[in-house]
């Protein structure tokens, strides 16, 4: 099992630089869509590991963008991300991503508990 171990400064630009990072389909804003591009370039240049992928695009987003009272029912994010996959989910307006990386799909979207809230 390989261990995430941080790359120097130079070689992590290297690997950036190498990424190709491009928006499929998103009601995200701008804003949001530019920096879900540096978070999952941060991502993939510090994990090999989809699973882990999908957390830390995850986390970032969760505290980057709470929902409006701080309660998870009322809205987290999760996060797909693989090579090969379907997907069909019910998610809040101005808060889905569809992006790949590379040939990697990933797909980010807010939800709360209940679509009948």
């Amino acid at each position: 099992v390989y261990k995430d171990i941080p790359l120097p400064a130079t070689m992590e630009d290297d690997a950036r630089s190498k990424l190709k990072i491009t928006i499929e389909h998103s009601d995200m804003t701008e804003e949001m869509q530019a920096q879900l591009k540096e978070i999952v370039a941060d991502a993939f240049v510090k994990h090999t590991v989809y699973k882990d992928l999908a957390t830390q695009v995850k986390q970032v987003f969760d505290v980057k963008y709470p929902p409006p009272d701080n309660k998870a029912t009322s809205g987290v994010y999760h996060c797909v991300v693989g090579s090969n996959f379907a997907v069909s989910v019910t998610h809040e307006t101005h808060y889905a991503c569809h992006l790949k990386c590379n040939n990697v799909s990933i797909v980010l979207f807010r939800s709360k508990d209940s679509p009948f809230d």
